[in-house]
């Protein structure tokens, strides 16, 4: 059996989108796959149980029929995370192994998504470090570009996991950036031992996250333009500036929603003008009947939040960021990248599954 154990040292690495997008492809290169989340920290409810959401849509999409208390043993609740500073969180990873044992059932390989980081869970006892090797998992690396780490991250989890790491795949590359990871960081790890299995350049596609979701995690109320909750929001702008000068950048975007205060008017039809996605208006302020009703006329979907507008954009940016690949238009985006930008014959090779599938 062929745990593959994917993890990131930084976060927000489209770690799930990974998962997703991996997944898929062992299917239709004819392996059966299990999938298995240890430590959930995606607080969701499903079918009238706590769960986390990348293990609930990953039990959907691979067709599973395991529980979703093993696809997810262990939910980061505040109740455990109290009882854990407490008295100690007692012997979590047992858990896991049973989960384990029954999700691997008739498989050839386990995937298993780690959770934020692979730090996360150490005060638990399952983080990635402690799961791999008690598992006898072996490890892919997905890192999102940064200059600002470069190789460090994969030097260091190299460190950590030792022969257990086999290889790194780097997500959401830019476009000026590519010419660099292939002519000089690829080589550089290669060089150092490490393969590089991928490297998926950006696509803002997949950074984006439909009208509707993003007013729901908001907990904003959808004044209007509920006809058009599916449309997608992959960039934000916050509305603090001039008529004329907002008229200019918005120009300049697409897809994009607008952050502003209920009472800036003149921002608010610039938006709509520009054809932003969506208006989110912040201090629960109502817009103007004028507004409204000319946004009604557009089919623009208006929402109202009762936080103030910096604080309103953080958390809509950083919701956006970390926006989940659910959609079926993101799917296939997902599916061409893994096929174009992964080696999955070397991937293959290196993780032993050469002679389980059978489309390779």
């Amino acid at each position: 059996m062929v745990y593959l154990y994917l993890t990131s040292q930084q976060g927000l690495a489209g770690l799930h989108t990974l998962c997703i997008g991996l997944g898929m492809r062992f299917r239709e290169d004819g392996f059966k796959v299990g999938y298995l989340k240890p430590l959930g920290n995606r607080y969701h409810q499903e079918e009238g149980k706590v769960t986390d959401e990348d293990a609930a849509f990953m039990r959907r999409t691979l067709e599973l029929e395991e529980e979703l208390s093993d696809i997810c043993p262990v939910v980061l609740t505040p109740k455990l995370v109290n009882e854990s500073l407490k008295d100690g969180a007692g012997d979590l990873l047992a858990r896991v192994r049973e989960a384990l044992s029954r999700v691997e059932r008739g498989k050839d390989l386990v995937l298993l998504q780690g959770a934020y980081t692979s730090q996360q869970g150490r005060m638990l006892g399952i983080s990635a470090f402690e799961l791999v090797p008690a598992l006898g998992a072996k490890v892919v690396l997905v890192e999102r570009f940064n200059d600002a780490y470069l190789a460090d991250n994969v030097l260091l989890a190299r460190d950590r996991f030792g022969e257990a790491l086999l290889g790194v795949i780097y997500n959401m590359v830019p476009a000026n950036r590519e010419s660099l990871v292939r002519e000089l960081l690829v080589p550089y790890l290669e060089r150092h031992g490490i393969p590089v299995l991928g490297a998926l350049p950006h696509e803002r596609h997949l950074a984006s996250i439909n009208v509707a979701d993003l007013a729901r995690l908001l907990g904003g109320k959808m004044l209007c333009g509920e006809e058009r909750g599916g449309a997608m929001v992959e960039d934000l702008v916050v509305g603090a500036m001039s008529q004329e000068h907002a008229l200019s950048v918005f120009r300049k975007r697409r897809n994009f929603c607008v952050v502003t205060g209920g009472d800036r008017s003149d921002i608010q039809l610039a938006a709509m003008e520009a054809g932003a996605s969506c208006l989110i208006l912040t201090g629960n302020l109502y817009p103007s009947s004028i507004i409204l009703g000319k946004a009604e006329e557009m089919a623009m979907p208006v929402i109202l939040v009762s936080e103030d507008t910096f604080t309103t954009a953080e958390r809509a940016e950083m919701i956006i960021r970390s926006a989940r690949t659910h959609e079926e238009s993101k799917l296939q985006v997902l599916r061409r990248l893994v096929r174009e930008h992964v080696d999955l014959e070397r991937l293959y090779v290196l993780a032993g599954l050469m002679a389980s599938g059978s489309g390779v």
